[in-house]
């Protein structure tokens, strides 16, 4: 059953957080008239809706009806309009796609997959270690919003995947914002288990169907996940001795990591921990070059910059084909351009500035300007 427009007024309120004292004062009202409104005793005047429609976010559309909240077809088509104007390296069009979204929310609210899609993109360009995403004109504003789409998420989604990343958005926001207390209490929702995952679970039917192809496909898949995890935590773990001082344990951790990764993968194993731009490599790198091995650190450096430049190469396109990764799970843009940017920001950074003066990290550069 459609509902009135009473219904609709109290709903969006309620999910925004206002009081009707609260929505009331930000339209010059009493809250009477506002309880009037939800209580369906009377309307607003037509001179009210716009302003009425701009504090709640949505079309006016919304407030009559007229447009629903979960048109699959509709929120696809504005994600694939919002995904086509990104440019990768070009802020303003991230911030172009965001604000798409946030309009297609306007006439879609509450829209799951407009929601999921804008709490991702939202994140991107509020949180400062982002790089060149980070929009620090708008990060508070973007923040805010996407604190308040996740929690729209956490009540509305019936997918646990969907639920945790909601979660896991708030935790990230929270402890940007020096938030502590309400992050450790994001993290408490997480289970302990990391074998509480869809793909372990599905291979797991599977199994007891005799469907072995089945299992091998959703293992696949949940080694990747697992794969990246792991090295998500490993990249992390180091960074925190390197900032504690402790260069050698930092040193251990990574080529620990990386001795996994040779097993799996043999030499020419994938270097990244967050599938396209964390690369381990430079981690190791920076923690040499603190240790004082300057020689150490150039080789991983050298490293790092053969590794994209071989697989640009046109004999080396195709994903290292192992039986425990799923293919594409840590690929990345291997366009000229691209490749051209992400090696010469990792060779401009500052943290490997003390080699630069060394011929070896000048033939890189050379070798990466000719892209």
């Amino acid at each position: 059953m459609a509902m009135t427009m009473g219904q609709i007024i109290r709903k969006l309120r309620k999910e925004r957080g206002l009081t009707q004292e609260e929505l009331a004062e930000q339209l010059n009202m009493t809250a009477q008239a506002i309880s009037r409104w939800e209580n369906e005793t009377g309307l607003p005047d037509i001179a009210q809706i716009v302003p009425l429609a701009s504090v709640f976010g949505v079309s006016t559309d919304v407030l009559f009806g007229i447009e629903g909240t979960n048109l699959t077809e509709a929120a696809y088509r504005i994600v694939g309009e919002a995904e086509a104007i990104k440019v990768y390296g070009e802020r303003d069009t991230y911030l172009a796609a965001y604000d798409r979204m946030l309009d297609g929310l306007k006439a879609y609210p509450n829209n799951l997959i407009l929601l999921n899609n804008c709490v991702g993109l939202g994140l991107s360009l509020c949180l400062p270690e982002n790089g060149w995403l980070y929009s620090a004109e708008r990060a508070d504003e973007i923040a805010a919003e996407t604190e308040r789409q996740a929690k729209l998420i956490t009540t509305y989604a019936k997918h646990a995947t969907d639920i945790m990343r909601a979660h896991q958005v708030l935790l990230l926001l929270y402890t940007s914002r020096g938030k502590f207390e309400q992050a450790y209490a994001e993290a408490e929702t997480f289970p302990v288990r990391t074998d509480f995952t869809l793909y372990a679970n599905m291979a797991r039917v599977d199994d007891a169907k005799g469907d072995y192809a089945s299992v091998i496909e959703h293992l696949r898949i949940d080694n990747a996940y697992a794969l990246q995890a792991f090295a998500d935590s490993a990249a992390r773990l180091g960074k925190a001795y390197c900032a504690s001082g402790r260069y050698g344990e930092a040193i251990e951790v990574y080529e620990g990591w990386f001795r996994v990764m040779k097993a799996l993968f043999g030499e020419n194993f994938p270097p990244y921990h967050d599938f396209d731009s964390g690369d381990g490599y430079i981690l190791l790198a920076q923690a040499y070059l603190a240790a004082g091995d300057r020689n150490n650190a150039m080789q991983n450096v050298e490293h790092a910059v053969m590794y994209d430049l071989d697989r640009f190469s046109l004999d080396n396109l195709n994903e290292t084909d192992s039986p425990f990764v799923e293919q594409g799970m840590t690929s990345v843009d291997l366009t000229s351009a691209s490749v051209k940017k992400r090696l010469t920001e990792k060779l401009a950074s500052a943290e490997l500035a003390p080699l630069r003066d060394l011929e070896r990290f000048q033939v890189l550069c050379s070798k990466v300007s000719v892209l």
